[in-house]
């Protein structure tokens, strides 16, 4: 059994390392950087099992690789994992050869779906790792800690003595939920992790998994199912106590791609938040078609100040294209029930598909200034693997830069059929400096800074964010 386990962020660069949300903090509209939550979870499994533990966020921190290799001979681990990302897997993976060179048996695996997807080349690729997660990981995880046989532990990818790289049969899906245990969070560096509107602590609750729909670019739903699990309202409570009571923290984001979806349950949660006074502050993520007055009007009583939407295009054409299952009409009445509830919205954007052209970019910017949406952002498209449009990009060669890991959000890697990822990456910026740019935005967002005593904290992230429109890399 694996006795001492290292959980890490390794010392990379500042990404989000979601697996539907890869990326780099600086690109983002809102740079929050949030606690790595999973690995919390997977270091509290471990203690369960009699495990010591240590987690690092080094991107966070800002530590290089002489740090980690510190810690590790520090540590002496039986087992490292660390979380990848498509953009970082050669750089993360780095973090493995330092480590065997003091400590050669100790067991290496990652998580993350790009390696997962392509799981024979990273380990050819890569002698240095033994194991790869495959689906949900928190179980596979925790039979890893124990001295079961690789052979027997299904969701995994591994090689074994002579080489051979075996793929087990999948994991079925968690159920229920609250059989995991809440995060770990004497293990996080709290101060690390703030709120860019107020500057204090915040965290993410993960209350949910899944995701009815099946977007071309994200893997959500491969990854956790296509339909909806929740944690029960009990569960999520305690955690949030916990967050509150012992560690004050109150400001949130409920992590889920479509938090908004069973309205009881979250009508439910909202009543439960405000039964206990425990005086919250959080966003969440929505969908334009899982939002109305009675969710908006809980949601605001309990503590939502903001929702997030995943817009993603004025042009149907795009949204059919990219299988959003939405209207995108739908979305102005779901700005206006926010506005009659006193919520700011947050809008997503995503450009640069393969049937992106000149006149639907234009629909799209006229369509994001009708909408006036209080925070926004247009996000290039990425084609992740294992989604169907990194399938489409390789069947079309549509990939513009030798390095597949390389751009992203703010910067195009890939053409459209009409259009090169340098005209993306050149329209994307000049939008965002049209629409932050308005009088009517800038005076309206300096009047609602001013209202919350926020005043400093916009003007800092309004300052980088424009700083590094005005000078791109």
């Amino acid at each position: 059994m694996a006795k001492r386990v290292f959980l890490m962020n390794p010392p990379s660069e500042l990404y989000r390392r979601d697996d539907r949300c890869q990326s780099k903090v600086e690109d983002q509209t809102v740079r929050v950087v949030f606690p790595p939550i999973e690995l919390g979870v997977m270091a509290s499994m471990a203690r369960e099992l009699g495990a010591e533990v240590a987690l690092k966020d080094y991107p966070t921190v800002g530590a290089d690789g002489a740090a980690y290799l510190r810690d590790v001979r520090e540590f002496e681990p039986d087992l490292i994992l660390l979380n990848t990302t498509a953009h970082t897997v050669r750089q993360d993976l780095a973090a493995f050869t330092m480590a065997r060179e003091f400590f050669p048996n100790v067991r290496t695996v990652v998580k993350g779906e790009a390696v997962a997807v392509n799981a024979d080349k990273t380990l050819a690729e890569f002698p240095q790792l033994d194991v790869i997660l495959d689906g949900e990981p928190e179980e596979t995880f925790k039979e890893l800690l124990t001295d079961k046989p690789l052979s027997e532990i299904r969701g995994i990818v591994w090689r074994d003595s002579e080489g051979v790289v075996h793929h087990n049969p999948e994991r079925p899906l968690i159920e229920p939920l609250d059989s995991l245990p809440l995060p770990a969070y004497d293990l996080f560096e709290k101060h690390l992790y703030r709120s860019p509107e107020n500057s204090r602590i915040i965290t993410a609750i993960y209350a949910q998994r899944g995701c009815p729909a099946k977007c071309i670019y994200c893997p959500a739903g491969s990854m956790f199912g296509y339909s909806v699990r929740e944690r029960s309202i009990e569960h999520v409570m305690k955690e949030i106590e916990l967050s509150v009571e012992k560690y004050g923290i109150r400001d949130f984001l409920f992590h889920g791609d479509t938090f908004t979806l069973h309205k009881k349950w979250l009508i439910e949660l909202c009543k439960a938040i405000i039964d206990r006074k425990l005086n919250i502050r959080w966003g969440c993520n929505s969908r334009v078609d899982t939002i109305d007055d009675e969710r908006a009007d809980w949601m605001r009583r309990a503590g939502c100040w903001v929702v997030a939407f995943g817009f993603e295009h004025g042009s149907q054409m795009m949204l059919d294209n990219m299988k959003k299952g939405a209207k995108a009409e739908r979305a102005f009445s779901a700005v206006e029930v926010c506005r009659r509830n006193k919520l700011k919205i947050h809008g997503f954007f995503v450009i640069g598909l393969p049937w992106e052209t000149e006149e639907t970019l234009e629909e799209n910017f006229q369509f994001v200034r009708k909408l006036n949406p209080d925070f926004f952002d247009f996000n290039i498209a990425y084609p992740l693997p294992g989604t169907e449009y990194h399938d489409i990009v390789v069947r079309d060669g549509l990939f513009e830069t030798p390095d597949p890991t390389k751009g992203g959000y703010a910067q195009g890697a890939c053409r459209t059929y009409a259009l090169t990822s340098a005209q993306l990456t050149a329209w994307r910026r000049k939008a965002l400096l049209r629409m932050y740019s308005r009088p009517g935005y800038i005076l309206r967002t300096l009047k609602n800074a001013a209202a919350n005593g926020n005043t400093r904290h916009y003007a800092k992230a309004a300052i980088q964010r424009l700083s590094s429109l005005l000078s791109p890399a």
